[in-house]
């Protein structure tokens, strides 16, 4: 696994872990390990629907889903497979839910989406596919902490650095 704790102020780094014994592997899993950031990455989601119209109380609903693609259909679930209708974005948010953050990506554009994801430096070109508005990409810790540390400062962004 990893870890990296980082002032977001400043940029400076406080903490990193990127392995058991740096003699046994100089592999940096914080830096370098790709892993599917899942419903960390929600919040950049909610980010560019907020710019786009959407406010906390915008209501979206929480309820089954289709979604057509090359390899047939996708039903994305809610963890519990439990629903709630009609609800506030804020309570997507607070309680994770992914049908939510489906549909706002659906309406939002998934292009747009990708052009959050490039712009917090989550990934280089993120493919316009709704699974990606669930965390299923690939990116490293160090790439998220950034973003996250971005989403702190109010949209400032800062460099890590040790």
């Amino acid at each position: 696994g990893g870890f990296m704790a980082m002032d977001t102020q400043t940029g400076r780094v406080l903490a990193m872990q990127g392995g058991f014994s740096y003699q046994s592997s100089v592999f940096n899993r914080a830096t370098q390990a790709l892993r599917q950031p899942g419903s960390s990455f929600k919040p950049f989601v909610y980010a560019a629907a907020l710019d786009n119209g959407y406010s906390p109380a915008t209501i979206v609903l929480d309820a089954p889903i289709e979604v057509a693609t090359p390899e047939g259909l996708w039903k994305p679930e809610n963890s519990g497979n439990r629903y709630y209708g009609p609800t506030p974005m804020r309570t997507g948010l607070e309680q994770s839910r992914n049908l939510m953050t489906v549909r706002m990506a659906q309406q939002v554009g998934m292009h747009v989406v990708a052009d959050y994801a490039h712009d917090f430096g989550i990934y280089d070109k993120m493919p316009e596919l709704l699974s990606y508005s669930l965390g299923a990409g690939e990116t490293t810790l160090y790439r998220m902490v950034t973003a996250y540390a971005e989403l702190a400062n109010g949209g400032l962004k800062v460099e890590p650095t040790l």
